[in-house]
């Protein structure tokens, strides 16, 4: 779980610290009236860097000396964004930012005779996991969660914005709602330049933001997004649900200036919106809320256990009878096959997903500890089961592979499988088998954020203790990291370590019948790197 702290902190320092750091800090203001600009969002684009103002306009935060040559950029609703390179702010010593209104011209409003109705559009249903939150301790920047919103080609007016707290909090947060436009991938500019700040109690159940006054009026597909904003104190985490499964599109950035990512999980979150009674009659978008249900459920000899199998077939699959297809095997498949099938869709992917999940996400989460790993693991891992991967391969291998080669056209010279966190340390167990059993059941391996500290780094020392391999057929390796994985559980750079280790033997020349492609995301943790790597491979960018 990430938790996620509102806070903010003021330095004294000002230019270089003797620990390579620069400070900046200063004063944001309307350049036309000189009143000073609260929550304005300051950063250093796509990077996870930066703060944004308190109520009296003044911010401070630390930043590398590696980032001189970088961009600031200050943003806020109705603003002018300004751009100004660091290296002139510090040497100009500059303390006082000055923002330019935006002219807004309106569009005119289309109005319909047709009888209006409240509808509501997004996630509503309960959540899958309670008492979640996101970002990390000591966040001093504001943190931003979205998701997008599908109307119909008629303007409609949005009422409200809908959010589920898990949990009551003693004191208040602030929050600032946003819409953006949305190109199909991910959020783009600001679409409404309105500022929409409102303070609310923190209390479990619906936090319900009243957006009638602002009079917005929106179609099609948009992102709508909540902005926390950061605290002076200290303050406990916001707690709330959050859903897995289904096909919402979902974002998240840590940073003012952030990159946006797709978690593996959709929030709670809807609107409400006044539509036309008469072309909306049967519309109620519950198209994100829909998961998709196994196609079918096999029991494993030997694993002693039933598995919910989910497949999707390329779009042309019934109608190209003679050509067989690459197979994709996908674990965790309770939290991403639906996104995974979604991108294949998107794509025109020409190959079968088989995802491999469970009865249902709250027995996935000891079950997958079951499964994925070997050996059992140690005391301070707190597993109630463990160590069981040599059933679930085989499982793999001889149960499930007959009944996809049975039921599918498939090119059984062309298999992948792909997996997150356990996941992806069982992906390379698995590699690890093939190499010292020269088999090749898999021939690409997609392993997002391995848990390579598991049981003392067992899976790096297998691999090290490996000779020179020789097999008959190359293998291609995909590994990513999170930059910010180490940050998160506080384990300094053990995590980063582990993975430039592996990658230096799994590069070695006793490995040369390996493919390896590396990436390193410089603003993710570790559950933002699953989406984007799954994707990257659907989408060929990673394919070698």
């Amino acid at each position: 779980m990430y938790k996620f702290l509102l806070v903010v902190f003021f330095s004294c320092f000002s230019g270089v610290t003797s620990f390579a750091q620069i400070t900046l800090e200063g004063k944001v203001m309307d350049a036309a009236n000189q009143s000073a600009l609260s929550f304005v969002n300051i950063g250093i684009k796509k990077k996870n860097i930066g703060t944004s103002t308190l109520m009296d306009g003044t911010f401070s935060f630390q930043l590398s000396r590696l980032n001189e040559n970088d961009t600031l950029t200050l943003s806020m609703v109705g603003y002018s964004e300004l751009n100004l390179p660091i290296k002139s702010i510090v040497e100009a010593h500059q303390k006082v930012f000055l923002l330019n209104r935006k002219t807004v011209e309106f569009n005119p409003l289309i109005i319909t005779a047709n009888k209006l109705v409240e509808k509501k559009f997004g996630i509503k249903s309960a959540g899958t996991l309670t008492r979640f939150t996101d970002a990390s301790l000591n966040q001093n920047d504001i943190f931003e969660i979205a998701q997008v919103i599908k109307l119909d080609t008629e303007l409609s007016k949005i009422t409200s914005l809908n959010f589920y707290i898990n949990e009551s909090r003693a004191d208040s947060g602030t929050f600032r709602i946003n819409f953006y436009g949305y190109n199909g991938k991910s959020p783009t500019e600001r679409i409404i330049e309105k500022s929409i700040v409102q303070t609310k109690q923190i209390q479990a159940g619906w936090l319900t933001f009243d957006l009638t006054k602002y009079k917005i009026y929106l179609k099609g597909s948009f992102v709508v997004a909540i902005e926390f904003i950061p605290s002076q104190k200290r303050n406990a985490p916001i707690y709330y649900e959050i859903k897995l499964g289904g096909s919402a599109k979902s974002f998240v950035r840590t940073s003012s200036q952030g990159e946006w990512s797709v978690p593996p999980h959709h929030y709670r979150l809807f609107i409400t919106a006044l539509v036309s009674e008469k072309k909306n009659s049967k519309q109620q978008d519950n198209s994100d809320e829909t998961e998709s249900k196994p196609t079918t459920t096999l029991f494993s000899k030997a694993v002693n256990d039933s598995f919910s199998i989910f497949i999707n077939l390329p779009k042309n699959y019934q109608k190209n009878r003679n050509k067989h297809y690459p197979v994709i095997y996908l674990l965790d498949a309770n939290v991403y096959f639906d996104l995974v099938a979604s991108a294949m869709n998107e794509n025109n992917s020409n190959a079968i997903v088989v995802g491999i999940g469970y009865k249902n996400f709250m027995l996935m989460d000891s079950l997958r500890n079951r499964d994925y790993t070997f050996p059992k693991a140690l005391p301070e891992d707190s597993f109630t089961c463990s160590g069981g991967a040599y059933h679930y391969l085989s499982f793999i291998r001889n149960e499930l592979f007959s009944y996809i080669n049975k039921t599918y056209r498939t090119d059984t010279n062309n298999l992948t499988l792909m997996g997150h966190s356990l996941g992806a340390y069982f992906t390379l167990f698995v590699l690890e088998q093939e190499l010292t059993n020269n088999t090749n059941s898999f021939n690409h391996y997609v392993a997002a954020s391995p848990s390579l500290h598991y049981c003392n780094n067992y899976i790096i020392k297998q691999f090290a203790n490996q000779q020179t391999i020789l097999i008959s057929k190359n293998k291609t390796v995909y590994l990513t990291y999170g930059a910010k994985e180490d940050s998160e559980d506080g384990t300094g750079t053990k995590g980063i370590d582990n993975f430039n280790s592996f990658i230096q033997l799994l590069t070695s020349a006793r490995f040369n019948s390996i493919t390896v492609k590396k990436e390193i995301y410089p603003s993710f943790g570790h559950m933002e790197t699953a989406v984007p790597t799954f994707t990257k491979w659907i989408n060929g960018i990673s394919r070698l």
